[in-house]
């Protein structure tokens, strides 16, 4: 039943094999300090040559998380520090004091003018035209996002050095001149691509999360609206089941 399960991926067995080991030392099935299973049994466990699992565990070792010794087989190590991930709510305000404050590192891709791409979720287009920003988020080091935030020029205009070099929405929430009215946010889990790959540091077709968020003014106007796509270990969803 495992072999055949394998055998209906596209992915190379060795990926297959490494990401279940991985799950396994994640959910702490081996725990740190013990001794993984031998190289033949976990071939026999999954039906796959040994060869195959010799290549997954090098994968692992890699990461950090195994290490192996000639002739006193693999030990678990600790787990490296997880990331610090970010709650997407389903609530506007929540999501605002999330970011209020939030000073990850910038890095602006494209500054420009631009049409919205696709059909917008809620509301209509402003008669203004858009501005769009598109930047990755990064802490120490690791890029956790790309977004691509479209702006209506007349606002963007009060407020374009902020938006710049700062965390937008909570400048458009507070803004005395901005009336928000509706809000709205989709999240769909898809497969990383080639060109966000590495920006992400990620590999092809690994989990990614794809999130579009629309605001708009009392007249239904689109004022902004944001098309993120965050790695799925930096990211988690929260829901107020009461509200």
């Amino acid at each position: 039943m495992i072999r055949d399960t394998l055998r209906q991926s596209r992915s190379p067995l060795y990926l297959q094999i490494a990401e279940i080991l991985r799950q396994n030392l994640n959910s702490e099935v081996w725990k740190p300090g013990k001794m993984l299973p031998t190289i033949s049994d976990l071939a026999a466990e999954y039906s796959v040559a040994k060869i195959t699992v010799r290549q997954a565990l090098q994968i692992l070792e890699a990461e950090g998380l195994i290490e192996s010794r000639r002739g006193r087989g693999t030990t678990v190590l600790p787990p490296p520090p997880k990331p610090h991930r970010l709650p997407l709510g389903t609530r506007l305000s929540t999501l605002v004091d999330m970011y209020r404050g939030d000073k990850p590192e910038l890095d602006l891709l494209e500054d420009r003018d631009a049409e919205i791409p696709g059909t917008p979720m809620i509301g209509h287009l402003s008669e203004n035209g858009y501005h769009l920003l598109q930047r990755t988020h990064s802490r120490n080091g690791q890029t956790y996002c790309v977004i691509s935030i479209y702006l209506d020029k007349v606002l963007f205009k009060q407020h374009e050095a902020r938006f710049r070099t700062e965390i937008v929405l909570p400048i458009l929430f507070d803004s005395d001149a901005v009336d928000v009215a509706r809000a709205r946010q989709t999240f769909t889990i898809e497969k990383c691509g080639f060109d966000l790959a590495g920006l992400l540091d990620l590999s092809v077709g690994d989990p990614i999360v794809e999130v579009r968020r629309v605001i708009c003014d009392g007249s239904d106007r689109i004022l902004y609206l944001a098309d993120v796509t965050y790695r799925s270990d930096f990211v988690r969803l929260e829901m107020d089941l009461l509200a």
